[in-house]
């Protein structure tokens, strides 16, 4: 069996060279929100390159006790070429896919994105309220990086943060 090569990274992902790599929480991450009692959990961002003009991106969660995973979350990043529009593209293990478009903010440290199509699908959880709005903003400060994510959904219409956690680069 032949093996995919890895190759160097594309001239458009340059401006986001920094964020290639593995991005751990050292403590536990945060989640809140009006509808669940509030939690917390360890995070992993991978977050690689095989040469294409986009990044492969996967985030998994784990509780802190039992180490059970918890969330996952797989897709790309890219940004459109001669801009600094960034788009990420994400299905996850609760059935939800969504696309996510923003800017690299003047800063060249801060991605500001929000949900420009989201879709259920049949494995979605009926449980859990209609997500209707996301909003995911990334800031680094140099081997640190923070993800604040906030979420809009048929019980709460108002985009409220739903998790923030801090990651130290360890790869």
């Amino acid at each position: 069996m032949q093996m995919m090569n890895i190759l160097p990274l594309h001239e458009l992902l340059h401006v986001l060279a920094w964020l290639e790599g593995t991005w751990i929480t050292d403590e536990p991450a945060n989640g809140t929100y009006p509808t669940t009692k509030p939690f917390t959990y360890y995070d992993e961002i991978n977050i690689t390159s095989t040469g294409q003009p986009l990044f492969n991106y996967i985030a998994q969660s784990w509780h802190p006790e039992t180490g059970m995973p918890m969330h996952r979350e797989t897709g790309f990043l890219q940004i459109l070429p001669g801009s600094k529009k960034v788009m990420l593209s994400l299905i996850d293990n609760i059935g939800l896919f969504t696309v996510e478009q923003g800017d690299l903010m003047n800063d060249n440290n801060t991605i500001d994105l929000k949900s420009t199509n989201i879709m259920t699908t049949e494995a979605s959880v009926p449980s859990f309220a209609t997500l209707t709005e996301t909003r995911r903003v990334y800031k680094r400060d140099g081997d640190n990086l923070e993800l604040v994510f906030y979420m809009a959904t048929s019980k709460t219409p108002e985009l409220t943060e739903h998790l923030r956690a801090k990651y130290k680069k360890v790869a």
